[in-house]
């Protein structure tokens, strides 16, 4: 039967010291989760400016190719040592889960719990800008491995050795609860990229569907495309500007200093919208824009 040893801990906690040497001498593959989430950030092409909800979803596309190259690596015999963070008992039980699924195998985990010393001098050596403090806070937020979680084995990793632990088994529950956080995470995520798929697809039919242009300056409007309205000297987006922010919305007889954009860049204060400070006619202006493109696919009750 193949074997799949991970070892756990937080960042600069020993784990790729303790792999080296404790699983030198062990026909092994190991692999570092580290690895797949470099892969995954580079895949999704945002570089070092990754808003937080990319980053996210990077990790979690990193969890899945980890998760898929272990169980393949199971299936074909090999013993395979992975090296995690798992600090949440609910992203340890969705590996056992799929694992234990997929393929007959032992699952054991080694918790790396290091001294202040021990982890001062992983600092000093990795040359980490951060405190200890900082680093051994990390280890608040890890929960302590629990059988009902599905290992075979767990062990404690500490200057003392390594210690088998047999804690107590944990309510049924906690399998259940854990397991719906994870359920209910995935439909929101899901929720959340249909919506933003089925906003992506909106914008893209903006540069050809007609929609309302109206001008706030003079209130004139039109039902046309963005390629007509372009042609009639409207400033509009999405060749000019882009919906959703403030700039002129205007037709090709009116001034951009007439508009709300230039009101609000010339005012000497921030160049932000306060609504308290508009009149009825900016206010319209700015809701309209604000709920672009959705606000300019019906025709508005004047």
């Amino acid at each position: 039967m193949s074997k799949v040893s991970f070892v756990i801990g937080a960042m600069a906690s020993g784990k790729t010291h303790f792999i080296k040497h404790f699983f030198a001498y062990k026909d092994v593959d190991v692999l570092n989760i580290f690895d797949y989430q470099q892969k995954a950030y580079k895949e999704s092409g945002f570089g070092e400016m990754m808003p937080i909800g990319v980053q996210f979803r990077c990790l979690m596309k990193a969890n899945d190719m980890l998760l898929n190259d272990i169980i393949e690596k199971l299936k074909c015999g090999r013993d395979v040592v992975v090296e995690q963070t798992f600090f949440k008992a609910k992203r340890r039980i969705v590996y056992v889960d799929a694992i234990r699924e997929s393929v007959d195998a032992e699952m054991e985990i080694y918790v790396m719990c290091p001294s202040d010393e021990r982890w001062q001098k992983n600092i000093r050596i990795r040359n980490l800008e951060e405190g200890c403090g900082s680093f051994k806070m990390n280890t608040s937020e890890i929960e302590f491995p629990n059988p009902i979680e599905g290992f075979d084995s767990i062990y404690e990793v500490s200057e003392d050795g390594i210690k088998l632990r047999l804690d107590p088994l944990l309510d049924e529950q906690f399998l259940i609860d854990a397991r719906k956080q994870i359920t209910d995470e995935k439909e929101r995520i899901e929720k959340e990229d249909d919506k933003s798929r089925k906003r992506k697809a909106l914008l893209e039919s903006m540069k050809t569907r007609p929609f309302w242009h109206y001008c706030e300056v003079c209130g004139k409007k039109e039902f046309l495309t963005d390629e007509d309205a372009f042609n009639r000297g409207w400033d509009y987006p999405p060749k000019m500007g882009s919906f959703g922010l403030l700039g002129p919305r205007t037709c090709g007889d009116c001034k951009m200093k007439d508009t709300l954009y230039w009101k609000i860049q010339t005012s000497g204060k921030l160049p932000i919208v306060i609504e308290g400070d508009l009149n009825d006619k900016d206010l319209i202006t700015w809701r309209r824009i604000k709920g672009e493109p959705e606000s300019l696919l019906n025709e508005e009750n004047q």
